[in-house]
């Protein structure tokens, strides 16, 4: 048998999902206003108040919680423990966990993780965790996390020189010669690819209507400035287009190769890495 509290979290989910419904087709009330006035009906004002009820006794548990949470990590504290939480959903985009656990441990500071709960007041969660990160910043500084982080990085990067790191796990610098800033990055290629590749006399470019055409190309880019695994993909809106695709993808593929690509850091060491580049035509 489903509990009371099952029973209100459906109730409540179920209106949850039936007011963004109602709200997301504002613009549909003029074709059909009796069918979603009929709706918003049927959200009775009982079943307002249930949900109502609900969400103040949610906020009596969490509150409740919070408060034997911080009790407890006082208490802890007194006793000389401190714990470092990795807040699950954020931990992956961190390269170097296994590292920083590590390096916490000769502070004789102990690692766990918690979740975070987008339907629960920020201020009611994880109350045990905040109370340890306080201690922590008051006991070590505030910048104390951050320089392990740095530490705990630099070290992963060391550790694993062979490995071909996503693009947005380097650090974000161009990767293309003579730019100074990554901001010029794509400005940059493209400006330079159309230098030397020309359209053909009968191409026939967009007439305002349609969507850009596009030449996108992925590949590896070594800590040497050597390139590999070249893959390159097409689209044109207008399918007469095509029949320069080979001429395009040659004159992109030959554009890869000479360029001397900057090799790409990750927390300021050269690594290999992936590499993406988009051109568009006009």
């Amino acid at each position: 048998m489903m509990s009371n509290t099952g029973v209100k979290a459906t109730i409540f989910s179920s209106i949850i999902i039936l007011t963004c419904f109602t709200m997301k087709n504002k613009r549909f009330e003029n074709r059909s206003e009796s069918f979603y006035q009929t709706k918003s009906d049927t959200m009775s004002e009982s079943m307002m108040i249930e949900m109502r009820k609900w969400m103040e006794e949610e906020r009596k548990y969490w509150g409740s919680a919070c408060q034997e949470e911080t009790k407890k990590a006082k208490e802890d504290i007194r006793k000389n423990k401190l714990v470092f939480f990795h807040y699950f959903g954020v931990v992956e985009q961190y390269k170097g966990n296994r590292e920083m656990n590590e390096l916490l441990k000769k502070y004789n500071i102990e690692v766990d993780s918690v979740l975070t709960y987008c339907t629960v007041p920020s201020n009611l969660q994880n109350c045990y965790a905040n109370v340890m990160s306080e201690e922590i910043d008051r006991k070590f500084g505030s910048k104390f996390i951050d320089s392990l982080r740095n530490v705990a990085e630099i070290e992963y990067v060391k550790k694993n020189p062979d490995k071909i790191y996503r693009f947005e796990e380097c650090d974000w610098v161009s990767r293309y010669p003579g730019d100074k800033s990554y901001e010029e990055f794509s400005k940059s290629y493209e400006r330079d690819f159309w230098k030397d590749a020309e359209y053909p006399d009968d191409f026939e470019v967009r007439n305002g209507k349609e969507l850009y055409s596009s030449i996108s190309a992925g590949f590896i880019l070594y800590k040497t400035g050597k390139t590999s695994d070249i893959k390159i993909d097409i689209t044109f809106q207008n399918k007469k287009n095509y029949r320069y695709s080979s001429y395009f993808i040659n004159e992109l593929k030959k554009f890869i190769q000479k360029t001397k690509w900057v090799p790409a850091k990750s927390s300021g060491i050269p690594v290999n890495s992936e590499m993406r580049m988009t051109i568009h035509f006009k």
